[in-house]
């Protein structure tokens, strides 16, 4: 029918207002079935080979079953060639294409997946809690981020600053949120963002100090039960996208592609410090 209705004289036979109603109609279901396209093609991650900032969004990612590509990048050439085409907002990275969007910013990332797979709550104060959780463990994950950037003499002294941060201030907040719950969840009666980046979180932790979780009884339950779910436990295993620590192959190619540099925890300690 599409075919004959693009003749000029079709109008002539179906009457104008017909024709016109059926050439929206198929136009409509064409837009659509483009947009279920866009919909349905896996997200494509650009970043470069290790954990940092998008290890979040494989995590989420995993949580929510949802299989994705990723373009690792090698060169600060790559990395400029991205900012060159306008592929970057603010000319930094993560970037995640999803959905027919160039999405940055790993915050507005997450809560866009969170809320397109169900991992956000299912009101508004569900989801400032999820929100005020998350902060936290933003807070506290970026830290050790910059621990591999930490000159080697200051190696032990920002393991200690992080990890007494982490037992002292941070694991308490979610420790007293499972007891108050009374569930292996944060907040409410499933899943949400808040407990998949509390796993990774406790995870990093670990890490640095294996026992970081030896006087917090509720935080054991919540990573053994949680660690258990189907997906995030076929995340767990090896060969999942899954990054592992920073070695120093991944200092290097992290610093050549970024232009950070040694000693970046303690040369801004103090901002770090205010922050917190």
């Amino acid at each position: 029918m599409f075919a004959l209705l693009t003749c000029s004289q079709d109008y002539k036979k179906f009457g104008f207002s017909t024709w016109v109603l059926v050439r929206l109609l198929v136009l409509s279901c064409f837009s659509e079935n483009q947009e279920l396209r866009i919909m349905a093609a896996k997200p494509i991650l650009y970043y470069f080979d290790g954990r940092g900032r998008m290890e979040s969004v494989r995590w989420l990612l995993a949580a929510a079953g949802v299989e994705f590509e990723e373009v690792l990048l090698e060169t600060a050439e790559e990395f400029d060639s991205l900012i060159k085409d306008g592929k970057l907002m603010y000319q930094q990275l993560p970037m995640v294409e999803i959905d027919g969007m160039k999405m940055v910013q790993t915050r507005a990332i997450l809560r866009y997946i969170a809320g397109k797979y169900n991992l956000y709550g299912k009101d508004l104060k569900e989801q400032v809690l999820i929100d005020m959780y998350t902060e936290g463990m933003k807070e506290l994950s970026d830290l050790f981020m910059l621990v591999p950037f930490a000159a080697l003499e200051d190696w032990e002294k920002s393991v200690k600053f992080i990890t007494e941060k982490a037992t002292q201030r941070f694991l308490p907040v979610y420790e007293k949120a499972l007891k108050d719950q009374g569930k292996n969840y944060l907040v409410g009666n499933q899943l949400s963002w808040a407990d998949v980046f509390l796993l990774e979180v406790i995870l990093m932790v670990e890490e640095c100090k294996s026992d970081a979780l030896s006087a917090f009884p509720k935080l054991q339950e919540f990573k053994a039960a949680i660690s258990k779910l189907p997906r995030i436990h076929k995340f767990l295993q090896p060969g999942s996208p899954r990054r592992p620590p920073m070695d120093e192959a991944g200092l290097e190619a992290a610093k050549k592609l970024f232009n950070l540099e040694k000693g970046l925890l303690f040369k801004y300690s103090t901002i770090v410090l205010v922050e917190l």
